[in-house]
């Protein structure tokens, strides 16, 4: 669960893999979650076309996971099959990965919200985790790409004066990715949603059905 003491300076968010950032465009960041590396594990097995073995004809098999616990350890999370149609373009390819890794996300989200992890954490659906998971797919997909500088990081201490005021992040629930944008310097209005910027609205999801459905 993040806690106020993972606050860094924006400034120094570039190259780190761990750490909690504010930014005036996408709001909070877990670096965390915006490491592309997950991400990357699925698609370049859509990229590339790696099937996992089972699919029908016309079809290659995929598998994707989002996990929680200590390496090495204990582990539990959430793991999906999906088919995929042979022969999608790349625009394809991007939009069926980004509805599977949401997919996926969002039963993750849904796992840690139920009663009994409720019990230990409060980082279901926190508001910094959908959008910092979507930064992670198109790092993954466009990894020559800056999309943190992109989102305007803060200082540390404007950071956590918005943490002061407005609660920890696990306290404010989002199940979108549409970013809790809040007022600088912090003040008595409430915060707001924005859309993200341009370069991380870009790619689609797709709908399950022709080009790619779960595998119960």
């Amino acid at each position: 669960m993040t806690k106020r003491s993972d606050i860094i300076d924006g400034n120094s968010a570039t190259g780190r893999k761990y750490g909690l950032i504010y930014t005036k465009k996408c709001g909070w960041i877990d670096l965390g979650h915006a490491n592309p590396t997950g991400a990357n594990s699925l698609w370049q097995q859509i990229l590339n076309e790696k099937d996992s073995g089972g699919s029908k004809q016309g079809y290659f098999r995929v598998t994707y996971k989002q996990m929680m616990g200590r390496k090495n350890l204990f582990k539990i999370g959430v793991l999906k099959k999906y088919e995929i149609k042979k022969g999608l373009d790349n625009n394809q390819k991007k939009s069926v990965a980004l509805s599977i890794f949401l997919d996926v996300s969002h039963a993750f989200e849904g796992l840690q919200s139920n009663w009994l992890f409720r019990k230990v954490t409060n980082s279901g659906y926190s508001a910094e985790d959908l959008v910092s998971n979507l930064i992670s797919f198109y790092r993954a997909v466009y990894p020559h790409k800056q999309f943190i500088p992109l989102c305007d990081p803060v200082s540390e201490s404007v950071a956590l004066d918005i943490w002061d005021k407005y609660g920890e992040v696990g306290t404010n629930k989002n199940h979108s990715t549409t970013p809790y944008i809040y007022p600088i310097p912090p003040s008595e209005k409430a915060p707001t949603s924005a859309q993200l910027p341009i370069e991380l609205n870009s790619i689609k999801p797709a709908k399950q059905g022709p080009l790619f459905k779960e595998v119960k």
